[in-house]
C-alpha cells in the first residue's frame, strides 16, 4: 500500500463530507491537489505552513484514487510531486491526523507514519469489525428477562441516586456484578408509571457491557444522563447539552459498527429530550461530543481539532452507548451538562460535581424524556 499525503486546514477536510469527495481551492485554481511523499511533506510544510495551526495530513492510499494521479515536477524544484487530477473521494483517506507545528513553528513527521519506505502502519485490530450477530458470549444467554420497565434512565450521578434511595423512593431489581461489585438497578415511579434507574460505571467498555446487560433483562428505551468536559469556551458551567452525535476516539464502538468517524444518538431520543427542555424553558444547545478512553491524554492538539471539528463536549461513554443501541435495535440518547473546562490553556475543574441542583434537574428532564419514548 503506497501512502501519499495532503495537508489542509481541517476546515477544508470537514466541509462538503455529505457529497463524498474533498474538493481543495487548489482543484478549482490549478486543476489538481497537491501531495507529498511522507520523504517530501515535512519540507513543504515548514516553507508553506510555517507556524499554521488546526492543519491535519490526509494520508491517501495511492491506489484507492478514482481521479488520475500524476508524479510531476511543476516548479522546476527537482522533485516529482504526486498530483490529483480531480475531486478525491474520500474513501481513498485512510487516516486523518492532527499536524501541529512545534513551539517554533516547525513542523516534523507524525509517529503514526511509520518506516523509512514512508508507508503507513495499517496493522489496526481495532478496525476489523466482524459484522456477526452471535458472539460466544451473549447477553441474552447469561442473562434470563426479569420484569422490568423498558424505560431507563443511565444516571452517572450517584448523588441522585443515593438521595432518591433515601428517600424511600426506589425499589430494587437486581444487581449487575463486576470485579468491583454489585451495581443495583432499581425501578421507580413517576407519575404512575415505571421506569428503570441504573448507574452504568464509568468508561465504555464498562458502559457499553451494561448496557448490553440491561436489554438482555427487558430494557428498550434509554436516555443517559451526566456530565461532561467543555470545549467550547460558551458553556458555563451547568449548561445543558443534547447530543446528537459522538466521535468514536474510543474502543468499544468499534466492536459494535463498522470503522466511521462518529455514531448519531437514536433521532427519537433527540426529539424528546429537546421537547422537554423547551416545554420546560431551559436554555440548552445540541451538538456533537467527543468520547476519548484517555482521560489524561486530551491533549491540547487534540482538543483543538475535535473543537474544529463541532464539537462541544468531552466525556467517555456516549459513542458506546449509541453503538450498541443501534447494533441491538433499541433508542438511546444522552444529555449533559456542561462541567470541567479544556477550552482554555489550562484545566479548570470548576468544582462541576458540586452541582447537585443541576444534577438533580437533569436526571428528572431524563425521566421525563425516557416516557415519552
Amino acid at each position: 500500500m503506497t501512502i501519499i499525503l495532503h495537508i489542509t486546514p481541517i476546515q477544508d477536510w470537514l466541509a462538503g463530507r455529505e457529497s463524498g469527495e474533498y474538493r481543495p481551492p487548489s482543484l478549482a485554481r490549478e486543476g489538481f491537489i497537491h501531495c507529498s511523499t511522507p520523504d517530501q511533506v515535512v519540507p513543504v510544510a515548514n516553507n508553506l505552513y510555517h507556524g499554521q495551526r488546526n492543519l491535519v495530513l490526509l494520508c491517501i492510499e495511492r491506489g484507492r484514487v478514482r481521479a488520475p494521479v500524476r508524479d510531476e515536477d511543476c516548479y522546476e524544484s527537482g522533485q516529482l510531486f504526486p498530483h490529483i487530477y480531480g475531486p478525491l473521494n474520500r474513501d481513498a483517506v485512510v487516516q486523518v491526523l492532527p499536524f501541529p507545528p512545534d513551539a517554533s513553528g516547525n513542523f516534523s513527521l507524525p509517529p503514526a507514519l511509520a518506516d523509512e519506505r514512508g508507508l503507513l502502519r495499517w496493522d489496526y485490530p481495532i478496525l476489523e469489525f466482524d459484522p456477526s450477530e452471535a458472539a460466544i458470549i451473549e447477553p441474552r444467554e447469561v442473562l434470563r428477562p426479569i420484569d422490568i420497565a423498558e424505560h431507563c434512565v443511565l444516571c452517572f450521578f450517584q448523588d441522585v441516586v443515593g438521595a432518591l434511595h433515601a428517600e424511600g423512593r426506589l425499589a430494587f431489581k437486581k444487581n449487575l456484578n463486576s470485579e468491583m461489585g454489585d451495581n443495583p438497578l432499581y425501578e421507580l415511579d413517576v407519575d404512575g408509571r415505571r421506569l428503570a434507574l441504573f448507574h452504568p460505571g464509568i468508561g465504555a467498555p464498562l458502559a457499553g457491557a451494561y448496557l448490553e446487560e440491561l436489554i438482555a433483562l427487558g430494557c428498550r428505551k434509554f436516555i443517559a444522563c451526566g456530565g461532561a468536559g467543555a470545549l467550547d469556551a460558551s458553556l458555563v458551567l451547568g449548561h445543558v447539552v443534547v447530543v446528537d452525535s459522538a466521535v468514536r476516539d474510543e474502543g468499544t464502538s468499534y466492536h459494535y459498527l463498522p470503522p466511521s468517524r462518529e455514531v448519531a444518538a437514536s433521532p427519537r431520543a433527540v426529539a424528546a429530550l429537546e421537547r422537554i427542555l423547551q416545554r420546560d424553558n431551559v436554555p440548552y444547545v445540541t451538538g456533537k461530543t467527543w468520547t476519548t478512553d484517555g482521560i489524561y491524554r486530551e491533549t491540547r492538539a487534540k482538543v483543538g481539532l475535535r473543537r474544529a471539528e463541532g464539537c462541544l463536549t468531552v466525556e467517555m461513554e456516549a459513542a458506546a452507548f449509541f453503538a450498541v443501541a443501534a447494533f441491538r435495535g433499541v433508542t438511546c440518547g444522552q444529555i449533559l451538562y456542561s462541567g470541567d473546562d479544556l477550552s482554555s490553556d489550562s484545566w479548570d475543574s470548576r468544582h462541576w460535581q458540586r452541582e447537585t441542583s443541576v444534577r438533580e434537574k437533569l436526571f428528572w428532564i431524563a425521566a421525563e424524556a425516557c416516557l415519552e419514548l
